[in-house]
């Protein structure tokens, strides 16, 4: 076996060892030193080779060089012909025998043949490391560890489990997830259409009304006389004890002249066909909120097919490598389907509103650059006009801290539930302290299940209801339900007024998402902050196993 190979071997099984709390760090490299001579001697006894970190890795540098280190003193006349285990030892002079009997020869070998190399922990365990002599006529593995698993029967349970591949999806299966990830692809396109449809009839409209209104009062800025116009609309844009006001009669007017307009192509019609679905109020408002529910379902429905894809689960992709649902990682989810999907619909609504004067804003850009150093009146529409080619709305700063709470918390989650890698730099303190409560997984993705979400993470909570995890359900449901409304309703009600303020004061019409609020995002942060919290005493409140 060449060096390198012998390094590999090495790492592969002393990697998770640690020297306990007052311990010498010499027997972890002796321990190094004789597996080594063993990978030297008899190559076939090692079945795991894994990549070896650089050497100057932050966290496995001094490891590393530990390990390159014993291979090159491998071949040492002090080192051949032994055999090696790393087995649980109650005194460090005998082999227990309690949960799993050694194999042989090593269950029949008489303690004073046992030399002890050293004492270590992994993932909460203790187990030793001895060495002895090869016998005569011995042909059992020369090393064996129930740290690895190496040199005992395949099955065997052992403290550092070697991580195994996903199992392949069924075939059938992966077809099912590819129809439905077209069918994704189809909802997006048609929630993509239907969006700039909505967007594009409601300013074909306006125009019609503003030719309609022309000899009638329709104002639509605030009346500093009137405080109700901060808030609502001018009193000539609402109905009258007798019917419609004249401003509503002619904006109804001018969506039926749209929408009936004869001698369109057909995909003018289709526009118009699509938009006529949202009509709302008896013809008085356009309405976003089915393609935006269209827009999240096509998200919903793309992230269904990942799942089955990948996991043969429909709710695989929030399945995390210990095989469990992840709450932190449908939490990031949710309030993506629902801020991607607002964005989306709003941004094509504004696209379809200003596409067809895109070239007359240019336009008016270039005259304002020419004129507006001259004219202050017209360099006050630099910016407002420059504003119309932002289709993409806006977020608040508690919409941005949204998501840096879930996506921090997922990212930070990982890591809480990690086993915990002291860090190795020479110098260097512990970047994680181990667990003293051993994490719960699942053997197969299949187990996975949505109890998952509420139930503990640890095996002292095993089966027992999380508060922490409980609330941080309710808060994210009834928020995102909050939020979800907010943008539906902000979304509904596109009438004559809406317009009309657009085209007159050259703004977007969704110019930002429904602000969120600082008491939103207290709640959120608490709630996210008393998750986590929760996994850390979840973490290192126990003693060990």
């Amino acid at each position: 076996m060449d060096a390198f190979t012998r390094v590999q071997v090495v790492w592969a099984e002393t990697r998770d060892l640690r020297v306990p709390a007052g311990g010498d760090p010499a027997t972890l490299s002796t321990l190094r030193q004789n597996v080594a001579a063993i990978a030297n001697e008899a190559e076939k006894s090692f079945s795991r080779f894994e990549p070896v970190p650089a050497r100057d890795d932050p966290f496995f540098g001094s490891d590393v060089l530990d390990c390159v280190a014993a291979a090159e003193v491998s071949q040492s006349a002090g080192l051949k012909n032994l055999r090696v285990i790393l087995w649980p030892s109650a005194d460090g002079k005998t082999l227990s025998k309690d949960d799993l009997e050694p194999p042989a020869p090593w269950n029949t070998a008489a303690p004073e043949t046992l030399e002890l190399i050293g004492r270590f922990t992994v993932e909460g365990h203790e187990v030793s490391a001895f060495s002895r002599v090869v016998g005569g006529g011995e042909d059992a593995p020369r090393f064996v560890s129930l740290v690895t698993g190496t040199g005992l029967p395949p099955g065997t349970g052992v403290y550092a489990p070697r991580e195994t591949p996903r199992t392949r999806v069924d075939p059938k299966v992966g077809r099912t997830a590819f129809r439905l990830a077209m069918a994704a692809v189809a909802l997006f396109a048609v929630a993509c259409l239907w969006s700039l449809s909505v967007g594009n009839l409601t300013r074909t409209a306006q125009a019609t009304f503003t030719v309609n209104s022309a000899d009638q009062s329709c104002p639509t800025s605030i009346d500093p006389g009137n405080p109700a116009t901060l808030y609502g609309a001018p009193r000539a844009w609402l109905p009258t004890a007798t019917g419609d006001g004249e401003c509503l009669k002619a904006w109804k007017a001018a969506t039926s002249t749209v929408l009936e307009a004869p001698d369109r192509d057909w995909w003018s019609r289709m526009k118009g066909w699509l938009a006529s679905w949202t009509l709302s109020d008896s013809g008085r408002a356009f309405s976003l909120r089915m393609p935006m529910l269209l827009m999240m379902a096509s998200i919903v429905v793309l992230a269904a097919s990942v799942g089955l894809g990948v996991m043969g689960r429909p709710f695989g992709l929030f399945i995390d490598r210990r095989n469990r649902m992840s709450l932190t990682r449908i939490q990031f989810a949710v309030w993506l389907v629902i801020l991607m999907g607002g964005i989306a619909t709003y941004a094509l609504f504004n696209v379809g509103f200003w596409a067809e004067d895109l070239n007359r804003i240019h336009e008016g850009l270039a005259f304002v650059a020419n004129a507006g150093s001259s004219d202050q009146k017209l360099a006050a529409w630099s910016d407002r006009l420059s504003s119309l080619m932002e289709y993409l709305p806006g977020m608040d700063l508690a919409l941005w801290a949204l998501i840096g709470i879930s996506g921090g918390t997922a990212i930070v989650s990982s890591f809480i539930m990690q086993p915990g890698t002291s860090g190795t730099k020479a110098g260097a303190g512990t970047v994680m302290p181990p667990r003293k409560t051993r994490v719960l997984s699942n053997p197969d993705p299949k187990d996975a299940q949505l109890s998952d979400l509420v139930y503990g993470e640890t095996e002292e909570d095993d089966g027992v209801v999380d508060s922490t995890r409980v609330q941080a359900v309710v808060v994210t449901g009834v928020l995102a339900a909050i939020y979800i409304n907010l943008a539906l309703e902000a979304a509904e009600r596109i009438g004559g007024l809406t317009s009309a303020q657009a085209v007159n004061s050259g703004t977007q019409v969704f110019a930002s998402m429904p602000p969120a609020g600082a008491t939103f995002l207290w709640l959120l942060g608490l709630s996210h902050g008393t998750l986590l919290g929760g996994k850390l005493i979840g973490a290192y409140k126990g003693t060990g196993t």
